[in-house]
């Protein structure tokens, strides 16, 4: 019984020792393999203190880049590195010495700049400047008084620009034994662009207001011109029908007295008749000047009763075209539109822009408003001749079918612009001087021809002139008025 008590004590003698010399060999293996990390660590920052050694001497900037290599690298223990441990993990970091040769940039800051550590240390801070010298930049001597924060623009490896918030101080607020100056900063290029958008569309929308202030100004100033037209066209018209009245009258008298000479003349001599006419010194006239007149006084009679008609007409036109009521929609032939149209804006054409007609001799009537499609006409007529330098041509065409009146203006001159086209009937769209045009007559053209329910459209390139095409329905519409 004692020899098997014995065996087993023995056995179990045996297991303990088995056991024991299993965990310590765990044990030594585990031990070694820290060694072995610690060692390739130990190896691995001695190269990098190396290669930065090998870049500056600074020692601020070795202490810096120190941290970094054991603290994003190796994953030490970054509360027992202080604070700079912080800001190298959470901001973009750089530090230069008291001349601006840039010693230490971190992680953060290579990766947002785009720049490799060896190709930025012992480079001047210039070396991030952008080439726009206006723009806000790194400037260490901002800091000679403390502490300075601000905005500045770097430029990308690739040449393009990034905003940064950054803060710039002395690194003997945080150093005894430094000399030089530390930033950190943040990314801030897409609120910088965000804001710039912003404050883009704020100036934008600022400028429309101004544009509509002095569009409604303009159009103040065209109501009233509207409201007394009918009155001063009154005005006019009275002393034109005196004239109209007298001129008549005068030519009546003036045959008369034509005829009377006449007479005279056939019933003595030629010498007896310039006896006659020698006679009264104060005429100082001869038979032959005498025939002269007689012959051409109903000529002249003849001009200034036609431009009597003219103004009588376009006092007509303008007392028509100002009228600012709401107006019915009414049958309106359309050759009579082109006709006031072209005659109020004679003063554009002058005598240099030659305006051709090819419209079909009958012209079904449109459902419109007569002034509001002769405002559409004088707009395509005012602003082809002043695009047309020197002498040019403006041809009008049209035809009908069963639905539709389409009408087309083409004018010789310069053309017109892709990009320009594109915009050509946007509101206070003009490619007129500041004062020259308000951006308006198209606009407002295309509206009027949309509300008769029919099509504006134009087509131009530029050294081959412009055309504008305007389709007006025959049927009628439901629009019931031209307000």
């Amino acid at each position: 019984m004692n020899s098997l008590l014995d065996k087993t004590e023995i056995g179990f003698g045996m297991e303990a020792q088995g056991l024991f010399l299993v965990c310590s060999t765990v044990i030594l293996l585990i031990i070694i393999f820290f060694l072995y990390k610690t060692y390739r660590t130990s190896i691995n920052v001695e190269a990098k203190l190396a290669e930065f050694s090998s870049l500056t001497d600074n020692r601020f900037g070795r202490k810096m880049h120190l941290i970094e290599v054991n603290a994003d690298e190796y994953k030490l223990n970054k509360a027992l590195l202080g604070p700079l441990a912080r800001i190298i993990d959470e901001y973009c970091v750089l530090t230069t010495d008291r001349h601006g040769t840039i010693t230490f940039a971190n992680g953060k800051f290579l990766a947002l700049s785009g720049h490799s550590f060896s190709r930025l240390i012992g480079q001047n801070e210039s070396f991030n400047h952008p080439d726009d010298d206006s723009l806000p930049v790194m400037q260490c001597d901002q800091a000679l008084s403390g502490v300075w924060n601000g905005e500045v623009c770097n430029r990308h490896a690739d040449g393009s620009r990034y905003w940064m918030n950054m803060f710039l101080f002395p690194l003997s607020y945080i150093s005894d034994e430094d000399d030089g100056y530390i930033y950190f900063g943040t990314d801030i290029t897409s609120i910088k662009t965000e804001n710039n958008q912003l404050m883009q569309e704020v100036k934008d929308k600022n400028q429309k207001l101004d544009q509509v202030e002095s569009l409604l100004l303009h159009s103040e100033k065209m109501a009233s011109l509207g409201t007394i037209s009918a009155g001063i066209a009154h005005e006019i018209n009275n002393p034109i029908a005196f004239v109209s009245s007298n001129l008549n009258r005068s030519r009546d008298y003036l045959g008369t007295m034509a005829g009377i000479i006449q007479g005279l003349q056939k019933r003595i001599s030629e010498e007896k008749f310039q006896q006659f006419l020698d006679a009264e010194t104060n005429l100082n006239v001869d038979a032959r000047k005498l025939t002269f007149m007689m012959a051409d006084y109903p000529a002249l009679m003849d001009e200034t009763d036609e431009g009597i008609e003219r103004i009588k007409k376009i006092i007509r036109d303008l007392k028509h075209f100002s009228h600012n009521q709401p107006e019915a929609f009414s049958p309106t032939d359309i050759a009579t539109c082109m006709a006031m149209s072209l005659n109020l804006a004679k003063h554009e054409l002058k005598n240099r822009i030659t305006v051709s007609h090819s419209l079909p001799d009958s012209m079904p009537l449109i459902n419109g408003s007569e002034s509001q499609l002769s405002q559409v006409f004088m707009n395509v007529f005012v602003n082809a001749a002043q695009a047309i330098e020197g002498k040019g041509n403006i041809t009008i065409a049209g035809h009908c079918d069963e639905q539709w009146c389409t009408l087309t203006i083409t004018d010789d001159g310069p053309g017109i612009a892709e990009d320009t086209l594109k915009q050509i009937f946007e509101p206070f769209y003009t490619t007129k001087p500041i004062g020259q045009g308000t951006g308006l007559g198209l606009s407002i053209s295309h509206d009027i021809i949309q509300h008769h329910g029919g099509t504006m459209t134009v087509e131009s390139q530029l050294g081959a002139g412009t055309t504008f095409t305007i389709r007006l329905p025959l049927k009628q519409t439901d629009r019931a008025d031209a307000a």
